[in-house]
Formats: C-alpha cells, structure tokens, sequence
C-alpha cells in the first residue's frame, strides 16, 4: 500500500483545459455492443482503466477479435460470433459491476455454455440477484452458486434467449435492467421485460447507444415493460466514446471553489450521461457552464461570492456526483441535505456511511440517514483541525475504501489552500484506487493547478 498522497492547495484561479478520459459506463457498454454487432467497431475516445481492461481482458478470454491501442485510445472489436463465446472460461471481475453484470447477461446467450465467474471480496457483496433471477425466469440460465445464493461466485449455465417475460428487480442497480436491454435481443422472437422501478439515467444511455447499433427507438410502457422486438445488431464501422462527465465534477468543483475559467474539450451542449445535472448544482453557486463549439466552459467570477444558503438536492439520478459536492460542502457555507443515493450503500463501498465517516473526521456534523446525508458545515473546525495536525507536523488523511470517487472527491477539498501558505494540509489514502476509472487524475489535477493558460 503506497503512503497517503498529500494534496498541494492551488495558488489561486484557474485558466487552463482539462481533457477527460472517456466514459467508463460508455465504454463498457460500447464494448458489448460491438461483441454483439455483425461486422468490426472501432471505438474511439475509449478509456483505459482498471474496470474497462477487466471487460476487454474477459471478451479476449471469451474468444471475441480485439484489437486495442491505448496510445490512439481506440479499440477494435471483430465479430466471431461463429467461435465467440467460446463454450467455457473462467472469468474474474474484480470490483467491476458494469462488467460483472453485463458479462453474465452476455454469457446466457450462448446456449449450451458453462462460465465459472467470481469477483473481488467487495465484487462478492454486491448486488446480482435482480438480473440471475431474471436470467432463471426467461430460461437463459441456471446457476451454481459456490457461496452465498445470489452472488459471486457462481458457474452460469446458459441455455439461451428465446424469448418470453420477466419481471426485473433494478432497484439495486440499473445496470441490471441495462444488462439484459443490451443482451436479450433474439433473432427469433421478442422478449418482454418488466422493471417499473429503476433509475432511469444509465438505462437512457443504454437505449441510445442500441440506437447506434442498428436497434429500433425503444421505450417503456406505463407500467415499465420494455418489448425487446427480434434484433441484429450492426457495427456502425466507428463509435466515439463521449468524456467522462463524472469526472468533469471534480473539475467544475475546483473553477467554483477556485474561480477563474476551465475548458473541457469535446463536450457537446447534450452528452449522454445524466451526470450532466451536476453542472445545475454548481450554477447555484454561481459557477457558469456552457457548452459551445464542441466543449464545456466553466467560469466563476471572483468579485461574486458563493452563494451560501440552506439546500436539499435530490442526487438520484446523477448520484456518482454526490460525493463531489459533499466533500466540498464545508466550504459552500449553508447546511445541505443530499436526498436519493439509498442505492450507493451498495457500490464500491458504502458511500453514505464512508462520506459521512470522513466529513466527521474533518470536524463537520453530519447526520446519516438509508437514503440521505445532511450536511452542516463547521469550516472554522476544519481550519482548526488542519492547524493542530499541522503544528503536530501532520496532514489530515482521508480514507477511501477503495473507491475512486472518495479519493477523487476529497482531492478537490484538498485543493483549497486552507490555511492560506500554499502547503498541503490534506492526504488522500490509497491514491491508486482511482484506477478504475481515471487513471491519470492526479496528474491531471496537477496540471489544472499549474496557472497556464491552454
């Protein structure tokens, strides 16, 4: 385990561009997609992280032509399906739900197939039932479980999709209803699945991107029923991957708390990714976003205060964000009441409990609810607790619990030079973590930091 990375305070407003790696939920997704395709897909823009080498190292394990230079950031997949999947394999997800569920749902195609799957110790606890129990429903497979029922590790044996109807328990995680919306299609008959409870951000992502491989318009009935009609997929030759917008969070973040002008290149005035609300909790605050010519610029004026007030958010449908706002809150001032992230109990971590563990380390009050976080701000404890461990000769140190949002999240605080000497006063444990998502952060933060204009 490498030491606690200490976080340098930025020296003051910002003028620079930031580029972001590609969106690992687009990736994933895109990849599937081009397993599925008749013909080749190059995917450009794509990212390179813990979890989307995880989904390329299974299609190559699984037998499936990829052909991937990191350097260009473009994949290629060629379509095998005559020899991919193959009949058998071993896989490994690690912590990877996007690729843990989307593999499982792809598996159950192959009729006749037989795949040992398991995962890391945290990959172990979170939540498969809602899509294994679907997977038993429609007749595409049956499962072995090596341990608790319901969860990794288990053997998968397929049988195929032919049709019929489910009812689909997303509440978990809708990449369980996305699993199947990408993999369900048949060439022979439709197939009805049913999930009127979901989150429907990361569901809209995945209808738009079966668009782009030759499927039809597809939306729920009144009562949630998605009719997934006979399909084949087709390669659109090329696919680019949109930006992680995610992670622009913590870069918007840092122009509000900072000030001064950001650019993020090659982002369009609607992306994907419903991440993109986050921009409309920040305006609050007085940080300006628009997107012209091909990408976002952030602004905030200096001679404009934050605005500090009272606020409740629901961050239900954009809820990988909400650790980006919490972790900057005791320094917006006003109390804070983060509503709809009960689901985030069940990702990476426990993401209410690790933020609401870290905030009261740093002296803020916090109250934990199932499904919400209250935040009210004590910035002068901060102060008076980042002065003590400094006088100590110590930093403040986070925790991360693995999860690249908390490392992330906490280095934005971090870069607010609280104590007014332009030293760090905050680390951030296990800096690596961020891996999975965006490897080079740190370096990218350091460069936003760097006062040269773009």
């Amino acid at each position: 385990m490498q030491d606690p990375l200490p976080i340098q305070p930025c020296p003051g407003p910002l003028d620079t561009a930031v580029a972001l790696p590609g969106s690992k939920s687009i990736t994933n997704r895109a990849l599937v997609l081009a397993a599925l395709a008749e013909g080749a897909t190059t995917l450009t823009g794509a990212l390179f992280s813990r979890d989307t080498r995880i989904m390329l190292s299974a299609l190559e394990a699984l037998g499936y032509a990829i052909t991937a230079d990191e350097a260009a950031a473009t994949v290629t997949v060629s379509n095998t399906e005559a020899a991919a999947p193959l009949d058998a394999a071993e896989l490994h997800v690690g912590n990877a739900g996007t690729a843990a569920r989307f593999l499982t749902a792809l598996l159950a195609r192959k009729s006749g197939g037989r795949y040992r799957l398991d995962g890391d110790p945290a990959m172990r606890e979170r939540p498969m039932t809602g899509l294994l129990d679907a997977l038993v429903e429609l007749g595409a497979a049956e499962f072995e479980f090596h341990g608790e029922p319901g969860h990794f590790p288990f053997t998968l044996i397929a049988k195929g999709y032919s049709g019929g109807t489910a009812e689909v328990d997303a509440s978990a995680s809708s990449q369980i209803l996305s699993a199947l919306l990408l993999a369900g299609a048949t060439t022979q008959t439709s197939l009805q699945l049913i999930c009127p409870q979901v989150r429907p951000a990361y569901v809209a992502i995945t209808l738009k991107m079966r668009e782009a491989f030759g499927a039809p318009p597809l939306e729920a009935s009144a009562s949630g029923e998605y009719t997934l009609e006979p399909l084949t997929y087709q390669s659109p030759g090329s696919y680019a991957i949109e930006p992680d917008v995610s992670a622009a969070s913590y870069f918007l973040a840092l122009t509000l708390l900072q000030g001064g002008r950001l650019r993020i290149p090659n982002l369009g005035p609607e992306p994907l990714q419903g991440d993109a609300q986050f921009a409309a909790v920040l305006a609050h605050h007085g940080l300006q976003v628009e997107a012209a010519d091909g990408e976002w610029i952030a602004t905030r004026d200096l001679s404009n205060d934050i605005k500090r007030d009272h606020r409740e958010i629901d961050f239900n449908a954009f809820s990988d964000t909400f650790l980006t706002y919490a972790a900057i809150a005791p320094l917006l001032g006003g109390s804070v009441r983060i509503s709809g992230i009960g689901h985030t109990r069940h990702q990476e971590t426990d993401r209410i409990a690790g933020m609401a563990a870290e905030l009261s380390k740093l002296g803020q009050l916090v109250k934990e609810e199932d499904d919400a976080l209250t935040i009210m701000p004590k910035p002068n404890e901060l102060r008076a607790r980042a002065l003590r461990a400094r006088n100590a000769g110590q930093l403040l140190t986070v925790d991360t619990y693995e999860d690249h949002r908390f490392a992330m999240s906490f280095a934005i605080l971090g870069s607010c030079d609280l104590l007014g000497d332009g030293q760090p006063w905050l680390a951030i444990k296990d800096p690596a973590c961020c891996g999975k998502t965006f490897p080079q952060f740190f370096e990218v933060l350091a460069g936003a930091r760097n006062l040269e204009a773009s």
